[in-house]
């Protein structure tokens, strides 16, 4: 045998690949005409309130997530057979123009959503979801959405002096009318991260808040059944936004504001899971990962198990039709 014959070109992951694994890599689609999901990375962190490092977890969380392979054992979903997925790449955002990073979102979102693609949005900070979610609404031509939101925190601040912050985005969707509040359910508030004067805020809207220490009390599927009866009713679909805050640090320490008393990896997953399966899911959003506050790339993990739990359910719709 010719020496040559054992060398392969070089392969800088640390396993080498199994030849009967399908991956999440294999799935991408170069067509977006012929795709179900459309990958988008943000990688924009201008707008965070606390610790910065989100604007380099696109490309952190798509490393992990594509190593992941396309079977899933758990609901015996296999995304090779019937899921098809495009990665527009990341937007390119001005870092020094939170205005025009946030049009250019909003008109990515908008589009995709009118070629009936479902985002899956990898920020970037939770500032973004301003955009994401106008450039939903628009993307459907104005009609209601529903929001499921699972965060530490309300994220409804006053722009106090105009500034807009990771803990604006909800007040200014609620105030512009882009969403309305009883179409808006926030999953796993944290006592001691808000203020009275925003939960009266939430509460006027008729926002309806689910604060972590309930999810720990519940089945987490329940916890999902409650939120799509609220999203559902009345709307044209329903969007996940999700901060990556919402967990206990132990879950994923990688975070701009870490919130002890947070939920599980198995809530989080198992609530997305739910929801991704549901035929009114518009798509999804993960933000708040900060890859240099993760050292041992805990969170970066758990953010693309999200993103997988997001594809299967997704699969699980098209595998049931």
């Amino acid at each position: 045998m010719n020496w040559r014959s054992w060398l392969r070109p070089p392969d800088h992951s640390p396993v080498p690949p199994d030849p009967h694994d399908v991956r999440i890599a294999d799935l991408l689609q170069a067509d977006p005409s012929r795709a179900h999901v459309a990958l988008i990375g943000i990688p924009f962190d201008t707008t965070v309130i606390g610790r910065r490092g989100a604007r380099e977890a696109p490309g952190a969380i798509r490393r992990a997530l594509y190593r992941m392979t396309a079977f899933d054992l758990e609901s015996g979903v296999d995304l090779a057979g019937n899921l098809r997925l495009v990665d527009l790449g990341d937007i390119a955002v001005v870092h020094t123009d939170v205005h025009e990073t946030h049009r250019r979102v909003a008109t990515v979102v908008t589009e995709a959503i009118r070629q009936g693609l479902r985002p899956l949005i990898l920020g970037g900070d939770h500032g973004l979801s301003y955009a994401t979610i106008r450039g939903v609404v628009e993307g459907l031509g104005g009609p209601p959405i529903g929001v499921v939101q699972f965060d530490a925190h309300h994220d409804l601040r006053e722009l106090l002096e105009g500034e807009i912050t990771s803990g604006t985005p909800f007040r200014r969707l609620l105030e512009e009318g882009i969403l309305q509040g009883r179409h808006l359910v926030q999953i796993g508030l944290i006592g001691g991260r808000n203020s009275r004067a925003y939960y009266e805020v939430a509460r006027q809207h008729g926002v309806q808040m689910i604060p972590a220490s309930r999810v720990h009390g519940t089945d987490p599927e329940a916890i999902a059944r409650t939120a799509l009866e609220a999203v559902t009713a009345g709307t044209a679909g329903f969007w996940i936004s999700f901060d990556m805050d919402v967990f206990d640090p132990a879950h994923a320490p990688g975070v701009s504001a870490p919130s002890p008393g947070g939920l599980t990896a198995f809530q989080g997953l198992a609530m997305v899971h739910r929801l991704s399966a549901h035929p009114a899911c518009l798509g999804m959003e993960l933000m708040e990962t900060a890859p240099p506050l993760d050292p041992d790339g805990r969170t970066v993990a758990l953010a693309a198990a999200l993103a997988y739990r997001f594809l299967v359910g997704q699969g699980e719709l098209r595998q049931q039709s």
